[in-house]
C-alpha cells in the first residue's frame, strides 16, 4: 500500500514535533509465528521513482520506474507496527519529525506499507465510509 497526502498548505512550515499516522484495519490475516518481526507491518519513506505516480493507475512497476529497490524506498524504515486484528480497529504509529519535515518539504514522496512475513493487511480508503477512515497523518507545524 502506498500512501502521499497533498501537503502543498504546509509549504514554508517547521513540524514542531513527531507526529502519528493513523489506518483503519479492515482485513487482516496474518501467519502464527516464533520469529518476532514477522506479521507486522513495515513503515517505509518513498524517495526515488515516479514523482507523479497516479493513485488511478500506479503499480509496482510504474513506481519504481525500473529504479534499484533501494533507491526508491529507504533502506532504513520508519517504523515496525502490529496490525490490530479488529475490523475497525485503529493503528496509530509513530512518525519522526524530520521524515514529516521531508514530506512537508516535498523530499519524500509519500509512505509505503510493506508486509514483514505472512500477513495480509487491507485498511479504510478515503473512498469508503465518506473518508471519515482515511490514512490520516496528525502532525503540527510552527512558522519557520
Amino acid at each position: 500500500m502506498i500512501l502521499r497526502w497533498d501537503l502543498r498548505a504546509f509549504a514554508g512550515r517547521r513540524v514542531a514535533d513527531h507526529g502519528l499516522l493513523e489506518l483503519t484495519t479492515w482485513s487482516v490475516e496474518r501467519q502464527d509465528t516464533d520469529l518476532e518481526e514477522f506479521g507486522k507491518l513495515r513503515i517505509v519513506e518513498i524517495l526515488g521513482g515516479d514523482p507523479n505516480w497516479d493513485e488511478q493507475t500506479v503499480t509496482f512497476q510504474t513506481l519504481c520506474q525500473r529504479q534499484p529497490l533501494e533507491e526508491v524506498f529507504n533502506t532504513q524504515m520508519i517504523i515496525d507496527v502490529d496490525v490490530p486484528e479488529r475490523r475497525g480497529a485503529k493503528l496509530f504509529a509513530t512518525i519522526s519529525r524530520p521524515v514529516l519535515q521531508r514530506l512537508i518539504d516535498g523530499r519524500t514522496l509519500g509512505i509505503v506499507l510493506l508486509p514483514l512475513g505472512a500477513l495480509h493487511a487491507t485498511f479504510l480508503a478515503r473512498e469508503a465510509l465518506d473518508g471519515r477512515h482515511a490514512a490520516t497523518l496528525h502532525f503540527t507545524t510552527t512558522d519557520r
